[in-house]
Order: C-alpha cells, then sequence, then structure tokens
C-alpha cells in the first residue's frame, strides 16, 4: 500500500528562522528545541517528512491537531505526540490554531549512549504516537529556557541534562504500558462533555463551575491545569471550530446567521474572534 504522504519528498533540514512567536534553538549534533506562543492562528504549516529525524510535540497550552499520513490526531496540553522518520506530518488542519507548542527534532544516533538508545526506540514505526507528557514536559521546557539564556561551559552542561532528560522520559512513557491520560480530571472532563452539548447557548464561568462541582477559583485552576488554557479561550475556540465547519459545509448559510446561532452579540465581534483563532475571516475560510 503507498503511503497517502508518499509523494512529500524527504528534507533533512532544520527550518530554524526565528519570529516574535517562534523560538528555535540548534542543538550541535542533535538537532533543535523550539517553542511557539501563537497569540493568533496562522495558516497551517506545509507538509513535512524526514528520512533521519524524529519530532516530538508536545501542546502546553490550547490543542492541536496532526495531520500524519491523513490520520488526524489531536494533541492536548499534558500529551506528547511522536513522529516517527519516513511519515509526512502537518499541524493544523485549516490553520495552526492559538497556543503554545514546544517540539524537538532529533536526528536518530547510533551511537552506544542512553540518549542515543532512546531516540531509536522513539523512532520506531510501530507503536502508540501519543502517550502521557507528565514527565517529559518539565526538562523540556527548562531545556528551552537554558538554551534562550546566555551560556558557558556550565549552561551548555545543563542544557544537555535537560534534553537527554526529556528524551529518556518520553521513551519511559511510551513503554511504561499506561498510556492513559492523566490530563482530563473527571469533574473537567464532564464540563469539556457539557460544553460540547451547549457550546451555542451563552456559557459562562459560574455555569461551567457548576457543571464541575467547584468554586469559579478551584474551577478555573483546575481546567487550567488539566488543558493548559483558560475556559474562555476553550470555548471561543470550539465556536469558531464549529463555525468554521458549518460555513464550509453549507455555502448558502449567511455569517450573520452562523454568528447568532453560536451566541456572538454581533456578526463584528464575531468576525475578530474568528480571525484570532482561525487565522481568517469567516468568509475567506470559505475559499478553498
Amino acid at each position: 500500500m503507498t503511503s497517502r504522504g508518499a509523494g512529500i519528498p524527504y528534507s533533512e533540514v532544520i527550518d530554524l528562522e526565528q519570529s516574535p512567536e517562534r523560538t528555535i534553538v540548534e542543538l550541535p549534533g542533535l538537532g533543535a528545541l523550539g517553542g511557539y506562543r501563537y497569540l493568533h492562528a496562522h495558516a497551517p504549516r506545509p507538509p513535512s517528512r524526514h528520512r533521519t529525524l524524529l519530532v516530538l510535540a508536545m501542546p502546553v497550552r490550547g490543542a492541536f491537531s496532526f495531520d500524519l499520513d491523513g490520520d488526524v490526531h489531536e494533541v492536548r496540553p499534558g500529551r506528547l505526540i511522536r513522529i516517527p522518520p519516513g511519515r509526512t506530518y502537518t499541524t493544523g488542519l485549516a490553520a495552526e490554531p492559538r497556543g503554545a507548542l514546544i517540539w524537538l527534532i532529533a536526528r536518530v544516533l547510533t551511537g552506544p549512549d542512553t540518549t542515543a538508545r532512546a531516540l531509536r526506540l522513539l523512532a520506531e514505526p510501530a507503536g502508540a504516537l501519543i502517550a502521557d507528557a507528565e514527565q517529559v514536559s518539565a526538562p523540556l521546557q527548562q531545556a528551552l529556557t537554558l538554551a534562550t539564556a546566555e551560556r558557558d561551559w556550565i549552561g551548555d552542561a545543563l542544557l544537555s541534562h535537560a534534553v537527554a532528560t526529556g528524551v529518556l522520559a518520553a521513551a519511559r512513557a511510551f513503554t511504561s504500558g499506561d498510556r492513559s491520560p492523566s490530563w482530563p480530571h473527571q469533574r473537567v472532563a464532564r464540563v469539556l462533555a457539557w460544553i460540547e452539548e451547549h457550546v451555542d447557548e451563552p456559557i459562562t464561568a459560574a455555569d461551567l463551575a457548576a457543571v464541575a462541582g467547584l468554586s469559579t477559583t478551584r474551577f478555573y485552576d483546575a481546567f487550567r491545569a488539566a488543558t493548559g488554557t483558560s475556559p474562555k479561550d476553550h470555548l471561543l475556540r470550539r465556536k469558531t471550530e464549529l463555525a468554521r465547519d458549518w460555513l464550509r459545509r453549507d455555502p448558502a448559510v449567511k455569517v450573520t446567521t452562523v454568528a447568532h446561532a453560536l451566541g456572538f452579540s454581533t456578526p463584528q465581534r464575531f468576525a475578530t474572534v474568528f480571525r484570532r483563532y482561525q487565522g481568517v475571516s469567516p468568509s475567506a475560510c470559505r475559499e478553498p
């Protein structure tokens, strides 16, 4: 069977271009470590495929969708996705969403040391692609902080240690035999399901806290710990995703109809929020 991504050429070049929302640091001999912090949605990145590079990606704020050879995987904060060499991938379907993401692109090394062995394990084509990132998050975030600070030989050693710790923790996450997500706190999971059923209604923080059975303050803290974002951010993201799908599915529906149906006070408010999360205007999202 031919892979759906077979037509994408291989590239072993790592894009190191920086921007105010994109921090990337080269790791000599290994690859690159990077972080996105998108305040607004961006156009989706073109598909990529590597022959010898492994990709690890971990959302910090907001959910990200990864298309791997035509199969879509949604990854939330607290979860980690691995993209083995040879797989064609892109982030974002209609757009790269507003949110924050840390990633590591690493060459699959051949040496006998433990980091090289862990990278080879993570690069295996078979097996689960998503695992719990609970033990991976702290070392990779520390590595990104160290990589962007002024460094001396001590800082370089700490950076290498943090990256190695993150890689080993990722390998452990995929071999522990327990890949059930730790993020969905029961009460927050209940709220997420409730939002899906009431997303077209006016919803307040008090409503969500009541569904969770928590005080507003405790609910807000639990929600952010579980999802990496605020209830308002999650709700607006879901509203604009549903609006995008509706506008594409029904060419005859008016933007104002969609805006009012999803609880926006005015079409102007809807257009502003839609562009922030989807990267284009409501009308433009219908264009092929």
